[in-house]
Formats: C-alpha cells, sequence, structure tokens
C-alpha cells in the first residue's frame, strides 16, 4: 500500500444494522493492509430508508451526492441498489465482499397450520421480481396442502431487515422474502442477539436460484470514491476483488439487455464453478415480455440425429427397487435427499419429517411437498458441493458432519469417497431396452444425467464419441474416468442449448 496514504477516511453508508455491518467487513479488509487506517463514520438516512420517493438509487443517490460533495472520501453500500444510468460514471469503485446471491422466504411458525386450513399466506416484498417468481414458485414448493392451489399473495413490505423481521414477528404478515446476504452479514457483524430472536423458531425455504434468480449484484458490497481521490483510489485498490469484479462485470453485460435496478421484474446471476462458468437470466423485460436466458462458453457442431439425449429416457436406464428393511441413522442434524425415489416408505417420510431437509433439485423438492415435506433448499442441480458454503454459513449452520445424503446404494460409496455421510434406501436395476442401445451404439454425442447411465452404457460406446453432462457430481465422476465431458451448468441449461440449436447444427458460442 502506498506509505503516504492518509490514515483516516470519511465513510458515508446507509444508517442501518446491515450498512454497519457491511462497514465493519471493509474495514477489516483494510486493517489487514494498514494497521492504522482509521473510518471516521457518517451514517444517513437515504430517500429509500425514508420513503419519500419512487424509482431507482433510492438507497444509494443520497450518498454519491455526500462525496460529490466532498464531504466524505468513501461510501460503502450494496451494489444492487445502483442502476445502470447511476454506475459510477462519476466515481470509481471496488468491490469488497460478496456472500450468498440467494434469496429466502421465512414464515412465522404456523404456516403449516395455515397450510392444511386452506388459508391465504400473505408474503411481505415490494420487489416485482420476487413476486413475479417467488410466489409461483412457492405454491409448489411449500408441503402439500391436501388442496389444488396455495392461496398466496403479496403486499408492500418496507423497512430494514429488523424492521422486516419485526413485522413478520407481529403477524402482519405469514412471511417475508430477504436476501441470504444480509442476515448471513447481520448473524456475523451485526446484531446477531436481534436478529437470532426474530428468527427463531421460523420456517424457512432458501429460494433456488434458476426458479427465483436474484437481482444482479445482489450480495456483493461495494466501495465508491471520486475518481480525483487519489487516497481513496489506493485504499480501493488495496481491497478491490479482481475476481468478484469479473463476475460481476458479467452480470451487468447482460443485466443491461433487460433493464437495470434492483426493482427490475427480472433476475440474473454469474457462476463460476469448479467445472464450468456462466450466467443466467430470467423474469419479464423492460417491455414485460418473460425470457430466460443463458450465456455458456459452449461450441460444440453436432446434428440433431448424432446427438443422444438421457433426458429423453430417464426412466429407461434403471428401474427402482426399494429396500425395506434399510434404516436411516437418527444420528445427522440434516438430510440431503438426491432423489425422491429414495423416499418410498411412511417410515423414511417420518424420519425426514424429524430433521431438516435439503434436496438435489427443484424436481426433487416439488415431490417432496406433495409427499407433505418441509424442504429448506436445494442445490439446483449443481451439484452439493456449490451450497456448501451456504449450508456451512451463520444463517443455515449445517457443516458436512451434520448433513447424511440420501440416495441410491450404487452411489453410496462415492459420496462417502469424500467424506459424506450417506444411506442408500433403494437399488438400481438396469433395465436398457434394446432400441435404445442401438441409439447408444450410433450416437456421436451423449448427454449423460447420472453416473451410473455412463457405467452401464460404457461397453457401447464409439471410441470417439463426445461425452456431455451436468456440472456437480457426474461431471467430477465422468473427470475421474480420464473423459473430458462437455460440461453444462445444470440439465435445464443443456435443454435450452439444444432447443436453441435445434434446427442449426452449428452449436452455439455465447
Amino acid at each position: 500500500m502506498n506509505g503516504s496514504m492518509k490514515k483516516k477516511f470519511r465513510v458515508v453508508f446507509r444508517d442501518s444494522f446491515l450498512s454497519r455491518a457491511q462497514v465493519e467487513i471493509v474495514k477489516a479488509k483494510a486493517l489487514e493492509y494498514d494497521r492504522e487506517i482509521e473510518f471516521e463514520l457518517i451514517p444517513v438516512q437515504t430517500s429509500g430508508d425514508m420513503g419519500s420517493e419512487k424509482g431507482t438509487d433510492l438507497f444509494t443517490k443520497d450518498l454519491q451526492n455526500i462525496l460529490k460533495k466532498g464531504e466524505a472520501d468513501i461510501a460503502i453500500h450494496s451494489l444492487k441498489d445502483v442502476s445502470s444510468p447511476a454506475f459510477f460514471n462519476e466515481t470509481q469503485y471496488a468491490i469488497a465482499d460478496r456472500d450468498d446471491i440467494r434469496d429466502i422466504a421465512i414464515f412465522n411458525p404456523d404456516i403449516l397450520t395455515k397450510l392444511r386450513e386452506g388459508k391465504q399466506i400473505i408474503i411481505g416484498t415490494s420487489s416485482p421480481r420476487r413476486s413475479g417468481m417467488a410466489i409461483p414458485f412457492l405454491k409448489r414448493a411449500l408441503p402439500y396442502s391436501g388442496k389444488k392451489n396455495i392461496d398466496i399473495s403479496t403486499l408492500p413490505i418496507r423497512g430494514n431487515i429488523d424492521q422486516r423481521l419485526g413485522k413478520l414477528q407481529s403477524k402482519e404478515f405469514d412471511g417475508v422474502i430477504l436476501a441470504v446476504a444480509g442476515l448471513n452479514r447481520l448473524l456475523e457483524h451485526g446484531p446477531a442477539g436481534i436478529i437470532k430472536t426474530l428468527i427463531k423458531d421460523k420456517k424457512w425455504m432458501i429460494l433456488p436460484l434458476f426458479e427465483c434468480p436474484p437481482a444482479p449484484g445482489q450480495g456483493a458490497i461495494v466501495i465508491e470514491a471520486l475518481k480525483d481521490n487519489g487516497d481513496a483510489d489506493s485504499l480501493l485498490k488495496a481491497i478491490d476483488s479482481k475476481k468478484l469484479k469479473q463476475s460481476l462485470g458479467e452480470e451487468r453485460v447482460l443485466s443491461s439487455q433487460y433493464g437495470s435496478g434492483c426493482m427490475g421484474a427480472y433476475g440474473l446471476f454469474h457462476m463460476d464453478l469448479p467445472n464450468t462458468s456462466f450466467t443466467f437470466a430470467a423474469g419479464k423485460n423492460e417491455a414485460g415480455e418473460d425470457f430466460t436466458d443463458w450465456k455458456m462458453d459452449i461450441n460444440i457442431e453436432i446434428e440433431e440425429h448424432k446427438l443422444f439425449s438421457s433426458t429423453d429416457h430417464m426412466k429407461s436406464f434403471f428401474r427402482s427397487e426399494p429396500d425395506p428393511d434399510m434404516i436411516i441413522p437418527d444420528s445427522s442434524e440434516a438430510f440431503f435427499v438426491s432423489s425422491h425415489k429414495a423416499i418410498h416408505s411412511d417410515i423414511i417420510k417420518k424420519k425426514l419429517n424429524e430433521k431438516r431437509v435439503w434436496a438435489a433439485g427443484t424436481h426433487t423438492w416439488y415431490e417432496l411437498a406433495k409427499m407433505g415435506i418441509w424442504v429448506e433448499g436445494c442445490a439446483d442441480g449443481l451439484g452439493l458441493e456449490s451450497i456448501t458454503t451456504l449450508l456451512s454459513g451463520a444463517l443455515i449452520g449445517l457443516p458436512k458432519t451434520d448433513i447424511r445424503i440420501i440416495t441410491n446404494k450404487s452411489s453410496t460409496t462415492h459420496w462417502k469417497e469424500d467424506g459424506w455421510n450417506s444411506t442408500g434406501t433403494y437399488e438400481l436395476i438396469p433395465a436398457l431396452p434394446a432400441d435404445l442401445k442401438e441409439k447408444i451404439i450410433g450416437a456421436e454425442m451423449i448427454f449423460w444425467t447420472s453416473f451410473q447411465q455412463y457405467e452401464l452404457c460404457k461397453d457401447l460406446l464409439k471410441k470417439n464419441v463426445i461425452h456431455a453432462c451436468p456440472a456437480g457430481k457426474t461431471a467430477t465422476l465422468l473427470k475421474s474416468r480420464d473423459l473430458l465431458p462437455v460440461i453444462f451448468p445444470t440439465i435445464k441449461a443443456f435443454s435450452f442449448w439444444r432447443e436453441k440449436n435445434r434446427h442449426n447444427v452449428a452449436g452455439i458460442n455465447n
């Protein structure tokens, strides 16, 4: 760091518990570089906090104005609150940190009673994005009430996180939707006692990424300063995460096509996984039109009739044979269910209803909901490793040792090799018909949805067949066999690519 940098910085930020927690995170990073740095705090009630205006940048423009007047050196706030028109045109910025990007729906404990009785559920949210996507999802994800349609509606809610949780506590709402990142930060760096009290005994669901994508930039803390402030510039350079800035830049590029600001009716995120990177967006654009968009580095040239996709024949590779004598140990705090097929008896259902439950993806989640099982969240089809940081964080509090994988018997070995507790409740019995064998033998590209499919068919394959699969355990296991699969983020991503190129054999390179 520049030895001539001044040691005291005037810091402007929203006057809220969460903003103070964000300031503490930035301060800790600054002190890693120079233990003598001091922050003079300037908390501000913004237009958004007072509810005095409508529009975009309500939580940031007041902070930016204070910077422009020279009354502060840096501003610290949430990146998702900055719209494209106000995107640091007159200032410079650094990304200090990014927590989990997902949203969470938090409910009062009587939610199960209301569901059973078929009563209306009122959710507090002022976000068009959350209203448009989370509510349809919750109608399928909440435990089946015996009625065809769960009655859910939304009402606007204002205030900081603690104020919104207070309104939930006082039963002004049956549920509220918040950002996971804010709760994690408050529990780690803010008034943890207050937040713990407000969420005690509540039921919650972490909303899935592809059905309920977050606002662009969600979870990211930004530090902003005037371009001609040399000392602030040195501080920003010291704290800035180039990797995070690049990832958020990908989000900004795509979001510019669909509108801007946290009040948009669409969600968007970029994700870097060990096996692949991608950007995803879905919702309504500025014209009110529904859209789904994936940006993936996939470049394949294959004719449709030479592509075999196991997604077309999911039930044809194996039949399931339940093990009625399988006993699931009571020692685990939570279960991760790889497939709803693993839950085949009332005994297993009862066991799950006594524990915390997570699912591999939303299809499994929906099937568990039909069984009356409350699911806290899922891995979005990206693999369990993609959510280990989320699970072990301050909000969820589930370390690896507290989780047991519920799966088929042939998969338990792979999970245990990776250090997970695992129980197989059913067998996969090969049942591949002759006509599919012929298609697999002739295929030049095969999309596998599970490693077991590959193992079953590996002796049938052409020597130079192109392997493809979703990210997660399947990709890891295929790579362990010295294969180089083309890795799509999820099965849905593959289906999107395939449909887009069904009449064009050239493939894509987005």
